[in-house]
């Protein structure tokens, strides 16, 4: 409880004395909220109360909070030489409706609506509240420091108490894997990817003196040791893509050294047996029981999730064109989980919308997607500063990790999961930042040529 206890008291000061802006208490309260329900809380984790799972006052608070979020979105003024992406707008609307119109023929309708209402409610937060919030520079880095504090909060504690024999009071280890503050090694690897780019940022932009970048690089040192210790691949996987990504789009200088160490590491790999062994090993986890299996293919095909994932794929494409109703098809993957809890995830959330909506839904998210990278890229190609580039390369981070770890896990689409927040919020991130470049047929305008370092604060 000590870990849970500092989260909550580090948060609600974070929110009261330093962060004043409505937007950010607003998502700042309901990010706590979906944390506290994932954190070790020791003892009291047994209590009915405080588990995300139940219908007690904190699960009301919870929905009490999102509606919060949304009300204070729709109070986000949208400011002048905002620009909106048509097309992308156009396929975030069919994709709602799609969900809507899906809870018509789900098998128990009214759970499916809860679920698509409760999910519209915060892509309508998303698309309102961050975009508009996220436009501003200067609200671009309230929010990055908001997660650097909860880094910093959160992550440290529970890997010291690990080392000192006190992990009782607030880190977790399950079948010898360390899951730091949370109840699974996989959410603590998601949970690092995720908030690594913010950490990066502070240590790349925002360090003043020899001392912070020793406190910025402690706790990067924090954050790639408490994923060895985890053995979560999917976790340092999607960690390495999000630092991969960050460096790749700051300077020039860092997409060389990316290059020849991945070149390096491909030789490593290829010249040394010993690397490639511990390589495997770790992919590996050393639970497969077949010693003979040395190569990745093998290693995917004696994977449970590559057996949960060809057992339902017969059972979703029956229904391709229709799918069986949001956040229902995931009921049907129990005969192939071996959860005790039936159906309690896919671990993949594409193939999950497929089998929720069928080919129409998968499409609309895919064309969703591409649409965000084309403004990705848009971003990379400008000649803009370095806090600019800096800035722009947290969100697209934050969003190429997601996209990847989506892909192992089953987070994407349920609003009561912190992941799911952590990864759409930012990535509207992206396009908030590709919507204040003035539209061409404005560029000579006075308002539009204003420099950007003056815009700093809504009107």
């Amino acid at each position: 409880m000590i870990v849970a206890s500092l989260l909550v008291i580090s948060v609600l000061g974070l929110l009261y004395f330093r962060f004043t802006d409505r937007f950010l208490r607003a998502y700042g309260l309901f990010f706590l909220i979906l944390l506290f329900f994932v954190v070790n809380k020791g003892s009291l984790a047994e209590s009915e109360t405080l588990s995300g799972e139940s219908q007690g006052p904190l699960d009301a608070l919870r929905w009490l909070l999102l509606g919060a979020l949304l009300f204070v979105s729709l109070r986000e003024k949208q400011q002048r030489g905002f620009r909106i992406d048509a097309v992308l707008s156009v396929l975030v609307a069919l994709f709602g409706l799609d969900i809507l119109v899906s809870t018509a023929y789900a098998e128990d309708t009214r759970y499916s609506l809860l679920r698509a209402l409760s999910y519209l409610l915060l892509l309508v937060a998303v698309i309102v509240g961050a975009l508009r919030y996220l436009y501003w520079r200067a609200k671009c880095l309230q929010f990055f420091r908001f997660h650097y504090y909860v880094a910093m909060s959160l992550l440290p504690l529970p890997l010291l108490l690990h080392f000192i024999g006190l992990g009782a009071y607030g880190a977790t280890v399950l079948n010898g894997q360390y899951a730091g503050p949370f109840g699974n090694q996989n959410l603590f690897g998601i949970f690092s990817a995720l908030i690594t780019p913010y950490v990066l940022f502070h240590w790349n932009v925002e360090t003043l003196s020899r001392r912070d970048r020793i406190i910025d690089g402690t706790l990067l040192a924090v954050i790639f040791v408490g994923l060895w210790l985890s053995n979560s691949r999917g976790g340092l996987l999607a960690t390495l893509i999000s630092v991969g990504t960050y460096f790749f789009i700051v300077n020039l200088e860092s997409r060389l050294k990316i290059m020849v160490s991945a070149i390096l590491l491909s030789a490593a790999f290829t010249l040394f047996p010993t690397v490639k062994s511990n390589v495997m090993s770790f992919i590996r986890k050393d639970t497969i029981e077949r010693a003979e299996i040395t190569d990745v293919t093998t290693q995917i095909l004696e994977e449970r999730r590559y057996v949960l994932w060809k057992g339902v794929w017969p059972i979703y494409w029956d229904a391709k064109m229709t799918g069986y109703g949001f956040a229902t098809s995931h009921l049907l993957a129990f005969p192939f989980s071996g959860d005790k809890v039936a159906g309690r995830h896919v671990h993949n959330s594409y193939l999950e919308l497929f089998g929720d909506l069928g080919l129409p839904g998968i499409g609309l998210l895919l064309l969703i997607f591409y649409r965000m990278l084309s403004c990705g890229l848009n971003l990379i190609q400008r000649h803009e500063g370095y806090l600019q580039r800096n800035i722009n390369a947290v969100f697209l981070a934050v969003f190429m990790a997601g996209l990847v770890n989506a892909f192992f896990e089953s987070w994407m689409f349920s609003v009561g999961n912190i992941i799911s927040l952590m990864c759409w919020l930012p990535i509207s991130g992206i396009v908030a930042q590709w919507a204040w470049a003035p539209a061409p047929q404005a560029a000579n305008q006075p308002a539009a040529a204003m420099p950007r370092e003056l815009q700093t604060s809504a009107s």
